[in-house]
């Protein structure tokens, strides 16, 4: 079986825009590529982008709480206004940065390895269920560490259902408004979901995605949606 599960959690996440690095928002799931550098890090693969050929879907399990953070650095950490063989340095140098943060996130992640090679497939399959890691994985950001948990998949099934209720995100296009599903939260993600070596990232897609609510969205089916244990899964 070439479809893998787990919980991804942490105390704090902050997934940023991958173009920019100041960016201060972040988005409320992990895009595809940050989960791609996950599994890199599982695995020992530096070379993440070679992870592209997975397909994946997220499922919040815990409404997405947001909080700003704010710490003190330095403006132009390397210039020469930094009077480093003087030994002090300018304060009008240093500046605030902001980040927001979600607190406690928790996801449930699942990825189809079947494009993958099956050495790839092997050894992720094998490290997440041994809960190791070759290096330290985070969620988006480096002082963000992450944990996981391995879910097993007891069932599976493709669903041939045109329109159904899933409980993962689902790519705009394919969303089906309900007048009457009035007790979720939405929000959309334009995400990358791929990139190429060298860190340039590419086939942006805008989803929607549940951040809270009691209630399922609905999506029309590409023949991309599967019933996971108790889940109806939208793979991307």
């Amino acid at each position: 079986m070439s479809f893998v599960a787990f919980k991804l959690t942490g105390d704090y996440a902050h997934f940023s825009h991958p173009a920019t690095i100041y960016s201060s928002l972040t988005y409320p799931i992990p895009p595809k590529t940050a989960i791609m550098g996950f599994l890199g890090a599982v695995i020992g693969e530096e070379e993440y982008y070679k992870l592209n050929d997975i397909r994946y879907s997220i499922k919040v399990d815990r409404a997405i709480v947001k909080k700003s953070f704010v710490f003190n650095g330095i403006k132009f950490a390397l210039s020469s206004n930094m009077h480093i063989k003087e030994g002090y340095q300018n304060s009008s140098e240093k500046k605030q940065f902001y980040r927001e943060l979600i607190c406690s996130p928790s996801y449930t992640v699942f990825i189809d390895l079947s494009a993958l090679d099956g050495h790839y497939q092997e050894k992720i399959k094998a490290y997440l269920k041994e809960h190791k890691t070759a290096f330290t994985p985070y969620l988006g950001i480096n002082f963000c560490l992450a944990d996981f948990e391995w879910v097993e998949i007891e069932n599976i099934k493709k669903i041939e259902d045109t329109l159904c209720e899933i409980d993962t995100f689902t790519h705009i296009d394919d969303f089906e408004f309900d007048i009457e599903n009035y007790d979720v939260k939405l929000t959309t993600a334009n995400m990358a979901c791929g990139v190429e070596e060298g860190r340039v990232f590419k086939d942006f897609q805008e989803f929607i995605v549940e951040i809270g609510g009691v209630k399922k969205i609905k999506s029309k089916n590409r023949d991309n949606i599967y019933q996971i244990n108790e889940n109806r899964v939208y793979f991307v």
